[in-house]
C-alpha cells in the first residue's frame, strides 16, 4: 500500500476526485457524460491487477462528472479469475489511497425475481455475500474490522437516484443483490433457491468491494443492470450480458451525471 500511496500522491493533489465510481461487465459506456482529464491503464500502475474479462477496459479514469472530479475504474477484478480478495478489492484500496470518502458501484447481473428482465435497473438496497472463500477483512488488525453491514447502501443517496431516475422515465426498481464466486452462472435450482431466501439479482462482485468501503468508512450506493433472465431466456450467455450492459451503461451514466450534480 505504501508504493500505492506513493504513486497517487501526484494524482490526489492534481485532481482531488470526491467520488470512486467502479464499472462492471460491459458498463464502460457510464463515461459517456463524463469529462475526461486523464487515463491510466492499470499495466502502468506498480502491483496494480488486470482485468481479463471481455467487457472490462481495464484502465483508471480521471474525469469530472456532474460538479465532481471522480475516478472511474474502469474494470474490476474477479475472485475467480484467481486474485486475492486483497488484489479484488485493489479498487477500493487506491480509492482509500486518493482520500475518496463516497464509492459508487455498478454492476451486471442475473435476474432471481422473475418479474426483473433484461435491461432493467435495479438499485441495490441490500446484499446476500456468498463468496465463502474469503472476506477482504480477514487478517485485519485491531477491533475495526468487526464492521455493522447495516444500511450498507446510503439511503439518503438512494432516494436522490430514484427521483432522478423517475424524472427521466428510466425505470428502477430496488433489491436485494447476491454475490457468488463463479464464473459458472447459476442453475435453475440455485436460482430458486436464492427467490425463496428474498434475492433479487445475482452476480459475482461487488460485495467484496463494498465491505473494505464501509470498513473506510465510504458512503455507498450500488446499481445493477439485470443483463439476462434464466427463467425466461434459458441460457446465458456472456457475449449478450456485455451488449445489453452497454445499453444500461448509457442510462446509468445520465443518471448518475445527475446525482453528482444534485448530491
Amino acid at each position: 500500500m505504501e508504493e500505492l500511496n506513493k504513486f497517487f500522491e501526484e494524482f490526489k493533489k492534481k485532481y482531488a476526485p470526491q467520488f470512486a465510481i467502479i464499472t462492471g461487465t460491459g458498463l464502460g459506456s457510464m463515461l459517456e457524460n463524463a469529462e475526461i482529464y486523464e487515463k491510466i491503464p492499470y499495466k502502468d500502475i506498480p502491483h496494480f491487477p488486470i482485468s481479463t474479462v471481455l467487457g472490462h477496459a481495464s484502465e483508471l479514469v480521471f474525469a469530472k462528472l456532474g460538479k465532481y472530479n471522480v475516478v472511474f475504474f474502469n474494470g474490476r477484478f474477479h475472485y475467480y479469475e484467481g486474485y486475492s480478495m486483497k488484489e479484488v478489492t485493489m479498487t477500493v484500496r487506491t480509492a482509500h489511497a486518493l482520500s475518496i470518502k463516497n464509492l459508487i458501484v455498478s454492476n451486471a447481473s442475473g435476474a432471481v425475481n422473475p418479474t426483473l428482465k433484461a435491461g432493467d435497473l435495479m438499485l441495490i438496497r441490500d446484499h446476500v455475500n456468498f463468496i465463502f472463500a474469503d472476506n477482504p477483512l480477514r487478517g485485519e488488525p485491531g477491533n475495526e474490522k468487526f464492521v455493522n453491514m447495516t444500511n450498507v447502501y446510503d439511503e439518503e443517496y438512494r432516494r436522490i437516484i430514484k427521483t432522478i431516475a423517475y424524472k427521466h422515465g428510466i425505470p428502477i426498481k430496488e433489491g436485494v443483490y447476491c454475490a457468488v464466486m463463479g464464473p459458472s452462472f447459476e442453475t435453475i435450482a440455485e436460482l430458486l433457491l436464492m427467490e425463496r431466501l428474498g434475492i433479487d439479482a445475482v452476480g459475482m462482485s461487488t460485495v467484496p468491494e463494498v465491505i473494505l468501503a464501509r470498513y473506510y468508512g465510504m458512503k455507498v450506493v450500488g446499481l445493477s443492470c439485470i443483463t439476462d433472465n434464466a427463467f425466461a431466456e434459458g441460457e446465458v450467455q456472456h457475449e449478450k450480458v456485455v451488449q445489453i450492459a452497454k445499453e444500461c451503461g448509457e442510462k446509468i451514466s445520465l443518471i448518475l451525471s445527475e446525482f453528482l450534480q444534485e448530491v
